[in-house]
């Protein structure tokens, strides 16, 4: 990460690509990885592919899987406005503005913190604004509040 905040993102990809290699059951590693591919490099389905992973390996984590989805909706906006070149990737805007709802959707049942639990729901909004589809449906159990 300090590579990454310091503007090196190769560094900071290699060596993630490297903690990978030394301990792949490391799922926070994939998540940065999938994401900064996705948002730095555009490499959309190589990005993917390590998202998948990173929700393989912990699927009961909130905040990977709003990663998740944010990218995915990353994705779906490049493919429905296209402004820069990108990698391929398999899937339309649609496909990947339903992935991300999908993925916002289970994360929301996860208990995600309070500041994660409004970002995954205004990013629900950005997809009902793009697509037309209201989300808050009661599709989704909410946790109750934790206790402060």
């Amino acid at each position: 990460m300090a590579l990454h905040e310091r503007g090196d993102i190769d560094g900071a990809l290699t060596a993630a690509e490297q903690v990978i290699a030394d301990s792949p059951q490391f799922g926070e590693a994939h998540a940065y990885l999938g994401n900064t591919l996705v948002t730095r490099k555009r490499r959309f389905a190589d990005g993917v592919a390590a998202l998948d992973r990173a929700v393989a390996t912990l699927p009961d984590d909130p905040t990977v899987r709003y990663t998740s989805g944010w990218c995915r909706e990353f994705i779906a906006n490049e493919l429905a406005r296209p402004k820069r070149q990108h990698q391929a990737v398999d899937g339309d805007a649609e496909a990947f503005y339903a992935a991300a709802r999908s993925e916002f959707l289970i994360a929301l049942t996860l208990a995600p913190d309070d500041q994660v639990q409004g970002d995954i729901e205004d990013m629900l909004n950005v997809i009902a604004s793009a697509t037309g589809e209201p989300w808050d449906l009661g599709e989704y159990e909410r946790v109750p509040p934790r206790p402060r």
